[in-house]
């Protein structure tokens, strides 16, 4: 029996790229057959040197072309992985995904949304469950998997050494390590049915940016503190960088309701655990690695937006 295709879209971000990672030795092993999607020139090149397939997938493009556009993409994939970019196009984005996924058979579809209440006023909250009420409604096997805030965030908060920036004032949000989120994805693409139409709240725990600061003091042996700074700040800069204004109001709003209290994150579970079978990564852990890596050794920065490129394997999308 062949083995079955696997394609995961987003492959060039963070949580697509960690997802590669845990893949990568299964498909080696001939367990599974893995098809990354990409669309921009640097990604598709570092995934094709990794010796997978990669399709190049804009799917911007099923809006100006039809849905036509990106089928051949999904062609022979049984098992979809799906995260989109943060604009509002994620909704038509999403929409064509799925449309092109119920099109070519896949059988069972993982969504990333966000971790958020049913009832959420948050705008781009609202989109992910939207978005995750058209896949319910098209009738292939789902898995949403809702994280909460990235730990791999914390170095965009890191502009000079000992210090870390943050916009939720003394708030305690809840925090999830990416690799975590990669390790469920991979879980539940290797084996859909024990997770089919679940829904599972990534976060391994709470913690104020004053307590972060005072582990990363623990773990480097050095002074750090926590300046807090105002949500208007952060749209500023991201705005200015290329970022969707739109989105980013969004992400803004999400700043001001949780250091004022009227926005809190969902209870705590042990999804990590239970998926994956072991415990979910702590921010302890987290920063120890981080640490021994670097972060905080220099000023991250934003990375300019390029255009997509030609894929690598037998099959890209139209162009």
């Amino acid at each position: 029996m062949a083995p079955v295709t696997v394609l995961v879209i987003g492959a060039g971000g963070a949580v697509g790229s960690a997802l590669i990672d845990v893949l990568i030795p299964d498909h080696r092993a001939g367990r599974l057959r893995l098809v990354a999607a990409a669309r921009r020139s640097e990604s598709i090149r570092a995934l094709c040197e990794r010796g997978i397939e990669v399709r190049t997938l804009d799917l911007d493009e099923a809006e100006a072309a039809g849905l036509g556009a990106i089928q051949q993409v999904f062609d022979g994939i049984d098992r979809l992985f799906l995260l989109t970019g943060y604009d509002v196009r994620m909704l038509a984005q999403s929409k064509a995904a799925v449309d092109a996924a119920m099109a070519a058979d896949v059988s069972h579809l993982v969504h990333v949304g966000v971790s958020a209440a049913p009832d959420t006023t948050i705008v781009h909250f609202a989109w992910h469950q939207l978005i995750e009420a058209y896949i319910e409604r098209s009738g292939l096997g789902y898995t949403h998997l809702h994280p909460a805030s990235f730990m791999q965030n914390l170095r965009l908060g890191i502009e000079e050494p000992g210090v870390l920036t943050h916009f939720v004032g003394d708030a305690r949000p809840s925090w999830v390590d990416v690799g975590d989120i990669a390790a469920v994805a991979a879980a539940v693409l290797s084996d859909p049915a024990p997770h089919d139409h679940r829904s599972y709240n990534l976060a391994a725990e709470a913690a104020s940016l004053y307590e972060i600061a005072d582990l990363f003091t623990e773990i480097t042996g050095r002074p750090w503190r926590y300046e807090s700074a105002e949500p208007e700040v952060f749209y500023e800069r991201m705005t200015a960088a290329g970022a969707d204004p739109i989105y980013m109001a969004c992400v803004r709003n999400v700043f001001e309701r949780t250091r004022n209290g009227s926005l809190t994150d969902p209870p705590i579970t042990d999804d990590i655990h239970h998926v994956t079978g072991r415990p979910a990564t702590s921010l302890r852990t987290f920063l120890q690695r981080a640490s021994s890596l670097g972060l905080g050794s220099r000023r991250s920065s934003a990375r300019a937006v390029r255009p997509a490129a030609a894929g690598c394997g037998p099959r890209t999308s139209g162009r």
